[in-house]
């Protein structure tokens, strides 16, 4: 009768010490990227869920044939307590309503309230890159027939505080009712430096 020797199988030191060394390195460049795109995919969503705020309201100011305002909110949670804030920042969040008497301020007995955004995550920043011609200040109403009551074309710079070599996004709004967002290398200035 012939004996079989058993052979072990499994993996060496050397080869389980050469594989983690691979996973560590995988790690090492893949943290900082899936950071970025998270970062990315948050600026993205709040640079959307603006520009579809101004579009709605643009909208529904046709469609109801009435002034439509889109504000800086308060954040208060109770609706009738809600007010546009002179010396807020957009990430503080935003409320449309329909501005019957087109005097920019929210009448809560007369007016409907049509959508209120909560504010934008801790770490997002939504703001005018500067005062002047640039600043999208504190509203903007769009009239029944679509223009806005802006006198020029204004940005607000969506950022975020950890940058990690993120792209800010710019949403455009145009005295004409045109909203868009454009990433921060598309415009000439940098208004998250200015924070």
């Amino acid at each position: 009768m012939a004996m079989h020797k058993k052979h072990a199988t499994g993996y060496t030191l050397i080869e389980l010490m050469a594989v983690l060394a691979i996973a560590s390195t995988l790690l090492i460049v893949a943290i900082p990227m899936f950071r970025t795109q998270v970062q990315n995919s948050h600026m993205s969503a709040a640079a959307t869920d603006l520009l579809s705020t101004f579009m709605s309201a643009k909208s529904q100011a046709i469609g109801l044939n009435y002034p439509v305002t889109v504000c800086i909110s308060n954040n208060a949670p109770d609706p009738d307590n809600l007010v546009c804030v002179e010396n807020g920042q957009w990430e503080d969040g935003w409320f449309t309503f329909v501005d019957i008497d087109n005097d920019g301020a929210f009448d809560a007995a007369e007016e409907d309230l049509l959508k209120i955004h909560p504010p934008l995550a801790k770490h997002l920043t939504a703001r005018s890159s500067q005062t002047g011609d640039g600043t999208l200040e504190n509203s903007v109403t769009y009239r029944s027939n679509g223009l806005t009551n802006l006198t020029a074309t204004r940005e607000i710079f969506i950022c975020n505080a950890a940058r990690y070599g993120v792209s800010a996004r710019v949403l455009i709004v145009s005295m004409l009712g045109k909203a868009s967002i454009l990433k921060e290398e598309d415009v000439e200035e940098d208004g998250c430096d200015n924070e």
